[in-house]
């Protein structure tokens, strides 16, 4: 049924694994080096035709600095801290509240709505795009940071209550009884 591990094949079949994966790697890396090799080099590397060959010099400073200096970045990186933050928070915070009631307490239909949350992250998003955002525009958050952190928030509950629900599933009910004796 499962493939035979590497350790009981051939020597041979042991020697082609040992080369192919770290050639598979450099592969699937590549594009990635080439941008960290990129953005050291000088701008006129790239008008002589100098895309692989050694930097004539390194701009490793400058060019990092003219991204922070130049550009809109460090608006760009805070607005992500504004985005991600309070998105991690509510979703851990609500995921947390739901995994616990649903991994604790027995109660009819506990199966069926952790069903639906599990269900809810086979729904492709772009199903819910126009929905999303006619519900957005009518309670006023459409164009918003709260509306894309309420977004967020909502597409990732499901996905991190089925995580949070087996986790404390899984912890010893003597530790939950300790913890309500505290």
């Amino acid at each position: 049924m499962f493939p035979t591990p590497i350790e009981k094949r051939s020597r041979a079949a042991q020697v082609s694994y040992q080369t192919l994966v770290p050639l598979a790697l450099i592969i699937w890396l590549l594009p990635l080096i080439a941008v960290a090799l990129f953005s050291i080099r000088p701008l006129a590397d790239f008008t002589n035709g100098n895309y692989w060959g050694v930097p004539s010099t390194f701009e490793f400073f400058t060019n990092y600095g003219r991204v922070f200096t130049d550009s809109d970045m460090p608006k760009y990186m805070l607005n992500s801290v504004f985005i991600t933050v309070p998105t991690v928070i509510g979703a851990v915070a609500l995921s947390t509240m739901t995994g616990f009631a649903l991994g604790v307490y027995r109660f009819r239909g506990n199966l069926i709505i952790f069903f639906m949350f599990i269900a809810g992250n086979f729904v492709p998003f772009q199903i819910l795009m126009v929905p999303v955002r006619d519900l957005t525009l009518s309670i006023g958050l459409y164009d918003t940071k709260m509306g894309l952190v309420m977004f967020h928030i909502a597409f990732q509950t499901g996905f991190c209550t089925l995580f949070m629900r087996n986790f404390i599933r899984a912890l010893p009910y003597e530790l939950i009884e300790a913890a309500r004796v505290e």
